[in-house]
């Protein structure tokens, strides 16, 4: 979903622009090189029926401009050379991914019809696409991202479509009910793109029951299916894997600035080759707010945060162990995570903070094996209302062995950004 954006609901069309340009200094096991990305962003917005209904589209194509110093050494005892990615990077430095947003909510007094569509198509480096998106405080810490190395592809043509639909229907007060249909497409548009991403699409489907059965207690039941289908390098298919989970979720605020969340469920997952099996979900996670935790009556649409004053804090912590479809191999594997995320504000100035890990396990019908571990210190400063700017480092490790390829990387980045956002334009 789009980020809360406070759109004056006496306005009914809103255009806002904002640039952002990023500087990047990498090196480690994999290769050294540096990357200046700039990343501007256009917005429309359409209000009508008193802020009832709303239309949101988004252009905000990225362009990265990369250098590559040095790549590394290949020892073909581990890593096939048929494999290996013998292509100068420096050949072709610019990347122009093409990303596309549009989203409608209709806000009714018994229901809510939420509809989105994302897309992007186009080259882009392996660095920038999966970068550890910053955690805002809204919602659990996100998840690390996996890091492609450089000997499979520096840079491929990324192809990525999403459909989301939900309809909360307020059956009262206290208790709402939301079917929701997503479609998902994701990773390399052509066969040789997909050695360095194989490329996986398909619908799914789910339907939650959210109970408020007191005002500190919060019940959500969920069931939900679908399907994945997995295209590799060389118009190689991948078997379709079918899913059916449910999940039982509790969130419970002890006071106004600090809630948890503990889930536990199931999943029914596998393909016609492989067989199928029976995964395990749990999770649990604890998130504190200075300013207040955002409490919402079931089936209605968020507000944004609670107004607040002086020095803020935020602190995401998440512990999970659910099914995960491996990006490298294709398959369903279970994998535990961890996530611990904090940011503090003091007037001008933010720090943030972020480690995260996960490992696959208990994969009796793949012989991949996968385990990572990220870490992000960033400092944010406002010079001006309109103009901030980031300084920061992440730090990467990542262990891969799928019995065709094996990958162990190491990777360190420092990061320059400034961030430009001009007042928007009302009429």
């Amino acid at each position: 979903m789009f980020p809360f954006f406070p759109v004056p609901m006496d306005v009914g069309q809103n255009v806002s622009v904002q640039i952002r340009a990023e500087e990047r200094a990498r090196t480690g096991t994999d290769v050294t090189a540096e990357e200046t990305e700039i990343n501007p962003q256009l917005r429309y917005d359409l209000i009508w029926q008193g802020g009832q209904s709303h239309f949101v589209a988004i252009y905000q194509p990225r362009f990265v401009v990369t250098h590559t110093f040095s790549t590394p050494t290949i020892d073909p005892t581990v890593v096939s050379p048929d494999t290996v990615n013998q292509a100068d990077p420096n050949d072709t430095p610019i990347s122009m991914l093409q990303n596309f947003g549009g989203g409608l909510e209709l806000v009714r007094p018994r229901w809510r019809l939420s509809a989105y569509q994302f897309a992007a198509y186009g080259p882009v480096t392996t660095t920038s696409l999966l970068v550890q998106a910053p955690w805002t405080g809204d919602g659990p810490p996100p998840d690390p991202n996996p890091i492609i190395p450089s000997e499979v592809t520096a840079r491929f043509q990324l192809l990525f479509a999403q459909t989301m639909i939900f309809l909360p229907i307020r059956l009262s007060e206290r208790v709402s009910l939301t079917p929701g249909f997503i479609y998902n497409a994701f990773g390399g548009a052509n066969s040789e793109s997909r050695a360095a991403m194989a490329f996986t699409s398909g619908p799914g489907a789910n339907l939650a029951l959210e109970v408020a059965a007191t005002r500190a207690d919060r019940f959500i039941t969920t069931v939900g299916g679908g399907l994945v289908s997995t295209d590799f390098e060389g118009d190689r298919q991948g078997p379709k894997i079918y899913r059916a989970e449910g999940s039982q979720t509790w969130r419970h605020w002890w006071t106004r600035t600090i809630a948890t969340d503990a889930i536990v469920g199931g999943t029914i997952g596998g393909d016609d080759i492989s067989g199928y099996a029976i995964y395990g979900s749990a999770s649990a996670g604890v998130t504190y707010d200075s300013y207040g935790m955002p409490k919402y009556p079931p089936g209605a649409p968020p507000f944004g945060a609670p107004a607040g004053h002086g020095n803020r804090l935020q602190v995401g912590v998440l512990a999970k162990a659910q099914p995960w479809l491996d990006l490298f191999s294709g398959n369903l594997e279970e994998r535990m995570v961890g996530l611990l995320a904090a940011n503090y504000t003091v007037d001008r100035t933010t720090f943030r903070g972020q480690l995260s890990g996960a490992k696959v396990f208990n994969t009796p019908q793949s012989v991949a094996s996968y385990s990572i571990v990220q870490i992000e210190s960033s400092l944010r400063y406002r010079f001006y209302p309109t103009l901030s700017g980031d300084l920061g480092i992440r730090f990467g490790s990542q262990e891969f062995d799928n019995a065709i390829r094996f990958s162990s990387v190491t990777q360190g980045t420092v990061f320059l950004g400034l961030l430009w956002t001009p007042l928007p334009a009302r009429f």
